[in-house]
């Protein structure tokens, strides 16, 4: 018998209590063995097995890696529910009874929360929905550069998919609390390398020589100055040189080559439009002026993440029939930090909700804790919006 969405809604609150034990098993099983980008098997096959019993239809990520889940009637529009399951090159310092058991590797951004939180959604839906579609993807490689959403969508993760939601802890809000709002929520996050060349010589001649590291600092300083000047103001945008290598270990060299790397963000598509312009013509300028050679490469990476007002409505009226008006937030400023769920957003209507992880040291450092209590209340939310969703398609 198909129950009514109040049925489907009360059902939902028991099971994710009875469900609990089980997500914060897979949560600390995760955390406690986290691997760093593409290189995620063993935390596909953990999230695998704790499927086994769940019915679905499963099927691996392209580079075998990540996993693809579909829940209800095939050939049916699905809404898609997505978690990132990569973990970063940290070491943890969070002293946790589950804390990373792998030298040097560490889920400092909330992704085995991700995970736990949308495997919990589908154990839920699974029992409560079944004449309904819905997608679960495990997406591998958020952290790098083309993230693991393009190897998806191209292996045709999207067909047949009309919407789709995701989430993201929040340390700065304490568990309860979600923040949501319509446009863009982060920024766009590309990255460049710039190589200079010129002959080098004795560090007590460099007249004789084609300086690069002194070219190489003044470049940074005029790629920094140039963007000062051709961008308007009031448009988010950030460029940061992060990396910079010349020389070995003689201080009395002056080396023949220089290479230095970093990113440039942006919330606004015309912005990142002139990356490659402002870019090229301030290194062509620069090294004549030097007498130095340069080699650019530039790497695009993920666009901002767009949230689609529809979208964001229902995700709206989910917290709030959840946990009442007071547990909705505004992001206010857009983050300047990039995610790859933007490349779904790019194609089907979609929103990414933070959710408040408990405060905390921030995302992407050794002492980043999430509590554990996030994963029931993220699950439900998930489940909630996408049942949602899934009863007023098509979207207005």
């Amino acid at each position: 018998m198909t129950l009514s969405l109040q049925q489907q809604f009360a059902q939902m609150a028991s099971l994710i209590e009875q469900e609990t034990p089980n997500l914060l098993h897979l949560r600390h099983s995760i955390h406690q063995h986290p691997e760093i980008s593409r290189q995620e098997v063993e935390t596909t096959a953990r999230i695998e097995q704790a499927l086994v019993e769940t019915q679905s239809r499963i099927r691996r990520g392209p580079a075998g890696v990540g996993l693809i889940v579909d829940i209800g009637p095939p050939h049916q529009p699905q809404i898609l529910v997505r978690g990132d399951i990569d973990a970063l090159a940290i070491q943890e310092q969070t002293g946790l009874p589950f804390q990373s058991a792998r030298c040097g590797v560490m889920h400092a951004c909330g992704h085995d929360v991700h995970t736990a939180s949308v495997f919990g959604a589908l154990r839920v839906l699974a029992q409560i929905a079944p004449e309904r579609a819905f997608r679960f993807v495990f997406q591998h490689a958020e952290e790098v550069n083309p993230g693991g959403a393009v190897d998806l969508i191209q292996a045709g993760v999207l067909e047949g998919v009309v919407a789709a939601i995701s989430l993201h802890c929040d340390p700065t809000r304490p568990v309860g609390r979600f923040a949501i709002q319509d446009g863009p929520i982060t920024a766009s996050n590309d990255q460049f390398w710039i190589d200079v060349y010129g002959a080098g010589g004795h560090g007590a001649r460099p007249h004789e020589t084609q300086d690069t590291v002194l070219a190489a600092a003044q470049i940074i300083q005029a790629i920094y100055h140039a963007f000062d000047r051709c961008v308007d103001a009031r448009n988010p945008f950030v460029i940061s040189v992060g990396v910079i290598h010349g020389g070995d270990q003689s201080p009395n060299v002056l080396p023949t080559k220089v290479r230095f790397g970093g990113s440039i963000r942006s919330t606004h598509k015309e912005v990142r439009d002139k990356i490659a312009p402002i870019l090229q013509r301030t290194l062509e300028g620069m090294a004549s002026a030097l007498g130095v050679r340069y080699a650019l490469e530039l790497l695009p990476g993920s666009p901002g993440v767009y949230n689609d007002r529809r979208v964001v409505d229902v995700f709206r009226e989910a917290v709030v029939s959840l946990l009442g008006e007071e547990a909705l937030q505004p992001i206010g400023l857009p983050s300047m930090g990039g995610e790859d769920f933007a490349f779904f957003a790019e194609r089907v209507p979609s929103a990414m909700i933070r959710v408040g992880s408990g405060l905390s040291t921030s995302l992407h450092t050794p002492t980043f804790l999430a509590d554990d209590q996030t994963v029931p209340l993220a699950a439900h939310l998930l489940a909630r919006t996408a049942l949602l969703l899934s009863s007023r398609l098509p979207l207005d």
